[in-house]
C-alpha cells in the first residue's frame, strides 16, 4: 500500500536527523534524495510521475502559443494582413480546392478574389462596423467574403444553412446586417421566412452563385467589374476588432451570435494547430459546415495559420470521404463522434488503408470504438479536443489517450494558476454546489462537474467577449465562484476529471443536448410544440439511444382528450419540419396520459428523461419515432425499440 505523504514526511526527518550525526556533509544531499524517494512511492507521487511527460507537453504548448499570440498583439495588425504574409511567401501555391466544381485557386488567387469581393462593398458603401450575414454552403467563396469583407472592417455573420423560418429570421436579424449574401440553393428557405414576414425586406439579398433568377444581384458576375488590388487601409481596424459573429444555441432557445474578434480567430486556429502538429505542407480536408468554429476556424484558418492547402467539400459523404483523400493527397481532416461512426458503418474500400492522413482533430470520439477507428484507418494521431466558439475553456488531449478529451495537472494548488477549473453541480437540479461561505465548490481528480472558464478583464484571452446581445452574455457568467467578486464562464457541459488528470466529456447541463455534431436548444424546439393547438403542454428533452453519439431529442406531450391521433402527429411533422433543422426534429415523441409535474406545472423533465423511449419504463404512454426518408413518425414497436437498441436501425 502507498504510504501517506504525511508519514512519508515523518520519515524523512527521522532518518535525516540520524544521518546529521553519522556525516554533517552529505545529510542535505542525502535527505533530499530520500525525500523524493519517499513521495514517489505515495499515490500521488506515481500519478504525477505518470502525468510529467504530458504536463510539461502541455506548458510547452501554452508558452508557444502565447508568445506568438503576444508577439502579433504587440504588432496590432488585422487578420487580413497575417494572411498577406502566407501570400507573400508562397503566392503560386495551391491554397483551396472545390470538390465539386473542381475549381483550384492559389494564395495570389484567393487573395485577388477577396480583394474583388472587399473593393465591390466598398463601392456599395459599406464601412467598418457593418454587419453582411452569410446563409452560405461550404466552398471558397464563403471563406474569400468574409475575408474581403474583413479588410475594410465589415463584420460577416456566419448563419447555419439548416434553418428555417423563425430560427432562420432570427439568426439574421440579431445580426442586424445591412445585406444577407446567399445560394441559389438556400435562397427558398430564405424567401419562406421572408414572405411569412420574419425578415424585413430593407435586407438586400444577393446570390453568391453566377446563376440570378431575375430579382437577386449575382455577385459574380460583378466581380470583373471591380480590382483586385487592396482596398485602402481603414482607420481603427487592427487585431482586437470584431471579425465575425458565429452562432451557437444555448438555453435561451434560439441560436446566439458570438463575438469573433481577429485575435481570438487566430489564436484558436493556430494554438489547435500547434496542439497537434500541423505544418505548411498539410493538405487539410474540410467537410464540416464552415459556418461552425470547427471548419470554419480551425479547419480554413489553417491557410492563415501555417500556410496549408485546404480541400473542400461542400457537405460530407462517407462513401466518398476516403477516396477524396487518396485523389488530393489529404493529411489532415477533421471529424466529429457521428462521423467516425458513420466511417465505421460504411464497407471497406481499398482507398481506406491508401490515404496520407496522418491526422485526424475534432470532439466526441468516443473510447468504445477509438482503437477500432485507429486500428482501420491506420490514424497515426487522434487530436481530440474540448472548447466551446465563445467560451475561454479550452482544452486538448494531446497525448492520444484514448477516450480524453483533454487534462488539467493534478497537482495541489494548481488551481490559483490554471484558468480551466470543474465545480460540483446538482444533477438532478442543474444548481451549483455552494459552501457556507457561498462560494462554489472545486472538483479534486476522481470527481465530476462543470467545466468553467476564470474570467480575467485584463488578459485578452482569459476575457469572456460573449454575445452580441448583453442578456445572453450575462446569463452565461457565474459569479463569487472561487472567491468573492469573481467571474467564470459557464460551459453547460460536464466533464469528468479522473485520478490522472484527464478530462472526460459527461453531458450537457441546461436545456441543451448535442446530436449529430449540433447543439439542440429544448427551448426552441419547445416552442414549436406548444403553440400547437391540441398540445395541452410539451416538454423536450435529450435520451441516450443505441449505440448512436450524443443524445435524440424526445418530446413529452400532453394532448387534448378525443383528438385524432394520426391528424395531430401529421400536423406536428408539418411544423416541426417547416419550421427546425433536421438535426433538431425529435426522434421521439411520447404522448403522455399521466404526467407529475412541479410546483410551477411544468412537466418533470428529469423523470421523463430517465425513462427514455423505454416502452416498459413509460408505463403504457404511446410512443412514436422519426423516420427521416418518409418525413414521418410511426408508432414504436418492442421489435424496433430492440432493434434501435442494438444498433440495427438508426435510419433518423
Amino acid at each position: 500500500m502507498a504510504d501517506s505523504p504525511k508519514f512519508a514526511l515523518v520519515t524523512f526527518a527521522v532518518y535525516a536527523v540520524i544521518l546529521y550525526n553519522v556525516n554533517s556533509f552529505f545529510w542535505k544531499f542525502v535527505f533530499i534524495g530520500y525525500v523524493v524517494f519517499r513521495l514517489l512511492r505515495t499515490d500521488f507521487g506515481r500519478r504525477a510521475m505518470a502525468t510529467i511527460p504530458r504536463d510539461f507537453a502541455g506548458l510547452k504548448l501554452l508558452i508557444s502559443v502565447k508568445s506568438t499570440i503576444n508577439a502579433l498583439f504587440k504588432k496590432d495588425r488585422p487578420i487580413h494582413e497575417i494572411f498577406l504574409d502566407q501570400v507573400r511567401q508562397h503566392p503560386n501555391k495551391i491554397a483551396v480546392v472545390e470538390i465539386e466544381s473542381g475549381r483550384k485557386l492559389t494564395y495570389k488567387e484567393l487573395n485577388e478574389l477577396s480583394n474583388q469581393y472587399a473593393n465591390l462593398y466598398v463601392n456599395e458603401g459599406y464601412k467598418i462596423g457593418d454587419v453582411v450575414a452569410l446563409f452560405m454552403e461550404n466552398s471558397i467563396d464563403f471563406f474569400a467574403i468574409w475575408l474581403g469583407l474583413s479588410k475594410i472592417g465589415v463584420v460577416s455573420a456566419f448563419i447555419n444553412s439548416n434553418l428555417k423560418l423563425e430560427p432562420l429570421a432570427h439568426s439574421i436579424n440579431v445580426s442586424k446586417c445591412k445585406s444577407c449574401i446567399t445560394n441559389n440553393s438556400l435562397l427558398p428557405m430564405y424567401k419562406a421566412a421572408l414572405e411569412k414576414g420574419l425578415i424585413s425586406k430593407d435586407i438586400h439579398v444577393f446570390l453568391a452563385g453566377t446563376e440570378v433568377d431575375g430579382r437577386h444581384r449575382s455577385l459574380q458576375q460583378d466581380l470583373q467589374l471591380f480590382s483586385t488590388e487592396e482596398p485602402a487601409p481603414v482607420d481603427g481596424l487592427n487585431f482586437r476588432s470584431v471579425l465575425c459573429y458565429i452562432y451557437t444555441s444555448g438555453t435561451t432557445g434560439n441560436p446566439k451570435p458570438a463575438v469573433i474578434k481577429h485575435f481570438r480567430y487566430y489564436w484558436i486556429a493556430m494554438g489547435a494547430g500547434k496542439a497537434f502538429g500541423m505544418t505548411k505542407p498539410d493538405v487539410v480536408y474540410i467537410t464540416m459546415p464552415m459556418y461552425h468554429s470547427a471548419a470554419g476556424i480551425m479547419g480554413i484558418g489553417s491557410l492563415i495559420a501555417f500556410g496549408t492547402t485546404c480541400v473542400i467539400r461542400k457537405k460530407f459523404s462517407a462513401s466518398n470521404f476516403w477516396k477524396d483523400c487518396v485523389k488530393y493527397n489529404v493529411t489532415a481532416t477533421q471529424y466529429i463522434g457521428e462521423i467516425c461512426r458513420y466511417l465505421l458503418a460504411a464497407k471497406p474500400c481499398p482507398e481506406e488503408k491508401e490515404h496520407k492522413v496522418r491526422l485526424m482533430w475534432g470532439n466526441g470520439l468516443r473510447g468504445q470504438i477509438w482503437k477500432e477507428f485507429v486500428g482501420r484507418f491506420g490514424i497515426k494521431k487522434i487530436g481530440e479536443l474540448y472548447g466551446s466558439t465563445e467560451g475561454n475553456s479550452n482544452i486538448v488531449n494531446l497525448d492520444n489517450h484514448v477516450g480524453s478529451c483533454g487534462f488539467m495537472p493534478i497537482y495541489p494548488h494548481i488551481g490559483a494558476f490554471y484558468p480551466v477549473r470543474l465545480i460540483k453541480v446538482d444533477r438532478a437540479t442543474g444548481e451549483l454546489e455552494r459552501d457556507k461561505n457561498g462560494l462554489c465548490v472545486p472538483c479534486v481528480p476522481g470527481e465530476t462537474g462543470e467545466m468553467v472558464g476564470v474570467i480575467k478583464e485584463k488578459d485578452a484571452l482569459l476575457k469572456f467577449e460573449g454575445y452580441v446581445s448583453e442578456g445572453d452574455t450575462a446569463k452565461k457568467i457565474y459569479r463569487d465562484v472561487f472567491k468573492h467578486g469573481d467571474k467564470v464562464f459557464a460551459s453547460g457541459d460536464i466533464l469528468h476529471w479522473d485520478e490522472l488528470g484527464y478530462l472526460y466529456f459527461v453531458d450537457r447541463c441546461g436545456d441543451t443536448f448535442r446530436w449529430k455534431g449540433e447543439n439542440v436548444s429544448t427551448t426552441e424546439v419547445e416552442g414549436i410544440l406548444q403553440p400547437v393547438m391540441d398540445v395541452e403542454d410539451a416538454t423536450v428533452y435529450g435520451v441516450t439511444i443505441g449505440k448512436m453519439e450524443g443524445r435524440a431529442g424526445m418530446a413529452g406531450v400532453v394532448v387534448k382528450d378525443g383528438i385524432d391521433i394520426d391528424k395531430f402527429l401529421a400536423d406536428i411533422t408539418s411544423r416541426l419540419t417547416e419550421n427546425l433543422a433536421s438535426y433538431a426534429i425529435p426522434v421521439f415523441i411520447r404522448l403522455c396520459k399521466e404526467v407529475d409535474r412541479t410546483g410551477t406545472f411544468k412537466l418533470k423533465k428529469t423523470d421523463l428523461q430517465k425513462q427514455g423511449y423505454d416502452l416498459a419504463a413509460c408505463k403504457g404512454d404511446k410512443i412514436y419515432y422519426w423516420v427521416g426518408s418518409e418525413k414521418s413518425y410511426k408508432p414504436l414497436t418492442e421489435k424496433m425499440q430492440q432493434d434501435i437498441d442494438a444498433g440495427i436501425y438508426d435510419r433518423f
